[in-house]
């Protein structure tokens, strides 16, 4: 869709956004006692992928299984963005759409990326810290200064 000639700017909910975004080291939410639990999550899904597989292992994702079976948390820690992006295309595409849907997290459970999700579920975000938005690299790959609102996703919702 296009608005005044620009393109609508959309950012999926992916791993490889997840594994992007900078939202978790913002110092608009370093102070939140709601963010926390929301940041462990994610950094746990992060480095620990295995366990997370097994809480929702169907059949349609053995070969995903297979795949990941020889990686340590070292070598996914050390896989360049791109061999990333290629290992998360290939688990998708091994995946069926309903298995896909049980293994995103919930966007009320991330503490972003809301360029994606939308706006924060928590409410005591500091808004008068510097948000990190400029220096994503979700927010260079997807050109979202072009978009509005061009910052603090958290509080203002996804670019549009």
């Amino acid at each position: 869709m296009s608005l005044f000639g620009h393109k609508k700017i959309q950012v999926n909910l992916t791993y490889d956004i997840i594994l992007k975004c900078k939202c978790t080291s913002c110092p608009v939410q370093t102070s939140s006692v709601c963010i926390q639990p929301k940041i462990a999550a994610r950094n746990d899904m992060i480095q620990n992928p295995n366990k997370m597989v097994q809480q929702i292992m169907t059949t349609g994702m053995m070969k995903n299984v297979e795949m990941m079976k020889n990686m340590d948390i070292s070598r996914m820690m050390t896989m360049s963005r791109e061999e990333q992006k290629r290992m998360s295309d290939e688990m998708m595409k091994n995946t069926p759409k309903e298995e896909t849907d049980k293994m995103m997290p919930k966007p009320e459970d991330m503490p972003g990326p809301y360029c994606a999700i939308g706006m924060a579920v928590c409410k005591d975000l500091d808004y008068t810290k510097t948000c990190l938005c400029s220096s994503c690299p979700v927010f260079r790959d997807f050109g979202l200064g072009k978009g509005k609102p061009n910052i603090y996703y958290c509080k203002n919702g996804k670019p549009a």
